[in-house]
């Protein structure tokens, strides 16, 4: 084919406007946002329908490969937090998302519109989508309750009940004691349990196991620790962190479809209700993440999030596609 050929020139637009995309998002998510940028990226989208197609096409790529490549993106080779180099390393690392992902799992062969989430959680025995909640009759006295993006192994042999939560959050009962303990491994530590009831929560190498009844035990990294009702503790990098009496009411919420807030910033709000939705919603106002949110909302509308920012706090909210919602 000749240079002029209309194919090459299309495919050459094509890459032409997924790098552009690609750079808006990586500017959108650095941080360092501002309303000026929302502005531009509403106007770059609103160039056509190819540029809007792009953004979108960007954005679900980032969510499926997750916080591998979101944390590449911020982070220099050692693993440094950038400063004003957080666009240019983001964007190799963005760029090239695919090949480092494939060194941690990440390339699973998947139909073409299906891009590809972790392969482990892929295979899980048990795996709920954005927005999902699921109940697992497990047997022999257990049931355990799956949140949203959640993926769970069933482990057999020995003389426990054994199962893995490789990524998520879920919610395990025992109907009185066991006669066969129960033990779920997450990030690295396991958790023990024989008469309780427990939320545990991972997400990537960390874990928040909160005890609501009875009582649990923990190993992780050749330490023990026993935890009882109305108590939480998390554990990451080898270490297990300080016990704290946990709000069994916040950290249960999701079982009744809401999500309770007391007094939490906003920023750490729309950290949480981006689990329950496709896209998600960016903070380019420092000063309103620092707000602070007193609020009960609805699993099935966790847009009424963006519904009480604007009213309450006069935020200005801008729509890109690809359900991505900024606020500033």
């Amino acid at each position: 084919m000749s240079e002029d050929d209309p194919t090459i020139a299309m495919n050459a637009q094509h890459e032409m406007l997924e790098r552009e995309a690609q750079e808006w998002l990586l500017r959108l998510t650095s941080g360092r946002a501002t309303t000026a940028d929302a502005a531009a990226l509403k106007l770059w989208c609103a160039r056509s329908k190819s540029h809007a197609e792009a953004f979108a096409e960007a954005n679900l790529l980032w969510e499926s490969l997750g916080s591998p490549a979101q944390r590449l993106a911020k982070s220099d080779p050692l693993g440094h937090a950038t400063s004003n180099r957080t666009v240019a390393v983001g964007r190799r690392a963005f760029l090239g998302g695919v090949a480092a992902a494939a060194a941690i799992g990440y390339l699973a062969v998947r139909p073409p519109l299906k891009l590809w989430p972790s392969a482990y959680e892929l295979a899980a025995d048990y795996r709920t989508r954005t927005g999902e909640r699921r109940r697992i009759a497990a047997g022999n006295g257990v049931s355990i309750d799956l949140n949203t993006r959640t993926s769970l192994n069933v482990r057999s042999g020995g003389d426990e009940q054994r199962f893995e939560l490789i990524s998520g959050e879920a919610a395990i009962e025992t109907a009185g004691k066991l006669a066969v303990p129960l033990t779920i491994a997450a990030a690295g530590g396991r958790i023990h349990a024989v008469d309780a009831q427990f939320n545990l929560r991972c997400d990537g190498l960390r874990a928040i196991v909160t005890c609501y009844r009875g009582s649990v035990s923990i190993d992780y990294f050749g330490q023990s620790i026993s935890l009882r009702e109305g108590r939480q503790i998390s554990y990451a990098n080898g270490a297990l962190y300080p016990v704290t009496t946990a709000d069994a009411a916040v950290v249960m919420a999701w079982r009744q479809g809401q999500l309770l807030f007391r007094q939490t910033p906003l920023s750490q709000v729309v950290e949480e209700v981006n689990r329950y939705r496709s896209g998600r919603i960016i903070l380019v106002n420092e000063a309103l993440g620092r707000r602070l949110v007193e609020a009960r909302i609805p699993l099935d509308h966790v847009d009424d999030l963006i519904v009480l920012v604007r009213e309450a706090y006069g935020a200005h909210v801008t729509a890109l596609p690809g359900g991505v919602l900024v606020l500033s």
